[in-house]
């Protein structure tokens, strides 16, 4: 009996410790209710795809981009920092040039210690270096949602935009929208 029970014991836990993770690849996404890679990936592709075709056939000048927000106004949570790096990471693949903000103050911090004279001068960081953008990217997910025949009908647009710092104008924008359609988890007993 208790060769039984530890037997019975043993297979149990190790049912348990089977369950892993499993990994998917994220371009076969088949799409839920949330948003999710789907539609992180087709928005990237399409944003990626437009903005690097108006930069080189269009604008045909050396471009500095500095993405700002893309805000959420859906009642969805949205990682939309997410959506903004994939789409920029793709972008710098393409030869795209961006400006980071998130170190300028340090890099200022190190070019005032270099005209210290505490700094070797062959490695201190020159005066007048840094590069301002001549655009900024920015965008909004927006969302309406109905319920029709028992199912909830969600449009969704994303919206991103880039516009030119030196004369305030509109120089880009693309959209991707979806239209999800999904049927609310039923509980039977």
């Amino acid at each position: 009996m208790k060769k039984a029970c530890s037997l019975l014991i043993a297979c149990a836990l190790t049912g348990f410790a089977c369950g892993g993770t499993q990994y998917r690849d994220a371009s076969k996404d088949k799409g839920s209710m949330e948003w999710g890679p789907r539609e992180i990936k087709t928005t990237v592709d399409k944003m990626v795809n437009s903005l690097h075709a108006y930069l080189k056939n269009e604008w045909n000048q050396p471009a500095l981009i500095r993405v700002q927000r893309i805000k959420n106004d859906t009642a969805e949570h949205i990682d939309t920092k997410m959506l903004a790096d994939e789409t920029v990471n793709n972008l710098i693949k393409m030869r795209i040039q961006f400006i980071d903000d998130a170190y300028t103050r340090e890099a200022i911090s190190e070019i005032e210690k270099g005209m210290t004279g505490l700094v070797d001068p062959e490695s201190a960081i020159p005066v007048g270096n840094l590069k301002s953008p001549n655009f900024f990217l920015y965008g909004t997910i927006n969302e309406n949602v109905r319920y029709v025949g028992g199912k909830k009908i969600q449009y969704l647009v994303v919206t991103v935009a880039m516009k030119e710092l030196k004369t305030g104008l509109l120089k880009w924008q693309e959209r991707q929208e979806f239209l999800k359609a999904t049927s609310p988890d039923r509980v039977s007993f």
